[in-house]
């Protein structure tokens, strides 16, 4: 019997579908609406939102979110390409996709933690 590794990056998309159901709007909501019309000048709003930010579990979750929907993503991606008959390379999709996937993650993590 072949293994197959499908069941990680299918974990890896629903992961990255719930977190992005539950948490985005709620990050959306924050950013847009509540921080923008709070009470006070922009560098005060500034200054809480960086205040904020800087709240470890805010950063976990901000992690979190982001790689977990780049990863969502991805694998959206491959599978659209492939119902769209792109079947000929399966792995080379995999590997740009995923990859992708991986570098958006690093890049948020470093992006991330030098706030």
């Amino acid at each position: 019997m072949k293994q197959s590794n499908e069941a990680f990056w299918w974990s890896l998309f629903s992961a990255g579908g719930v977190a992005a159901a539950l948490f985005l709007p709620a990050i959306v909501v924050l950013t847009g609406f509540v921080l923008p019309f709070a009470e006070g000048d922009t560098a005060t709003r500034h200054e809480q939102l960086r205040e904020l930010i800087g709240w470890w579990p805010v950063r976990v979750l901000l992690m979190l979110v982001i790689s977990l929907s780049f990863f969502h993503c991805a694998h959206r991606m491959r599978h659209l390409l492939m119902d769209f008959g792109v079947r000929s390379t399966p792995l080379l999709l995999a590997v740009v996709f995923y990859a992708g996937a991986i570098t958006g993650t690093v890049a948020t993590v470093v992006v991330i933690s030098r706030l």
